[in-house]
């Protein structure tokens, strides 16, 4: 079918489907006033997120809905902050903060929420910690994270480990976070730690162990179900891309 009769068939079809399922009324005005966005917007916000339920649907619904608006749950949870305020909801637009790189509110929220019975939070803790890393601080990154242990010892965290590993090597401590990225590979889901342990191999002079690595990833990636591939297409593309690197070298 041509464009020009696509669109508005469209059109029609998802405003009958809002009238009859009792979408909001604005939906259909949306629809009918701006269609390309409209049908866009109501495809990514009513009909995607009940299409399947599974996790790996729902985080490609989720990052759709954050290309189509990016600031939607920071806006959501900053009023959910202010109806309602929880350092659960203010660690919650703290982390939106930072995923959004707003480094300074983040910080504040987190340094808000440390008081009283909370001043040892350990996520709130290594919400700080976070904020350090993306400020280019990795100094700061590790004193919060020792803070963070020295309060609450019996705190495990992955991410927190990976945070430490990369402090480790940011401030050029490279053996220290060659050991850290081999424990986390133990343990991380994915292969992120590999991924990092071999390019710091790689700078560190010893190609032949970063060559060994990525090849073992790559095979690893090759070998395991879809659905881990398709997780870890990241980390798998820049072990075929060092391997390619090197062959050409």
């Amino acid at each position: 079918m041509p464009l020009y009769l696509l669109i508005p068939a469209a059109q029609i079809f998802f405003i009958i489907h809002a009238a009859r399922t009792g979408r909001p009324y604005y939906w259909m005005m949306i629809l009918l006033f701006v269609p390309m966005f409209g049908i866009l917007a109501y495809v990514v916000f009513e009909l995607l997120p009940g299409a399947s339920r599974a996790p790996a649907s729902q985080k490609t619904v989720r990052n759709v809905q954050r290309l189509v608006n990016p600031e939607g749950d920071y806006r959501k949870l900053t009023m959910q902050l202010e109806v309602t305020p929880t350092v659960a909801n203010q660690r919650a637009l703290a982390d939106e903060c930072v995923r959004l790189g707003k480094l300074d509110e983040a910080e504040a929220l987190y340094q808000g929420g440390m008081t009283g019975i909370h001043a040892t939070d350990p996520a709130l803790m290594l919400g700080m910690a976070r904020v350090r890393f993306a400020q280019g601080d990795p100094a700061g990154c590790l004193s919060a994270l020792d803070a963070l242990k020295a309060a609450n010892p019996d705190f495990q965290s992955a991410d927190g480990h990976m945070l430490y590993a990369r402090s480790l090597e940011g401030l050029s401590r490279d053996s220290e976070a060659l050991g850290e990225y081999e424990s986390l590979s133990q343990y991380f889901g994915g292969e992120e730690p590999r991924i990092r342990r071999a390019m710091l191999l790689q700078k560190m002079g010893d190609t032949r162990a970063a060559q060994d690595a990525f090849a073992d990833i790559k095979r690893s990636v090759e070998r395991a179900p879809s659905f881990y591939r398709r997780n870890q297409q990241e980390w798998y593309r820049l072990a075929k891309q060092n391997l390619r690197a090197e062959t050409r070298a």
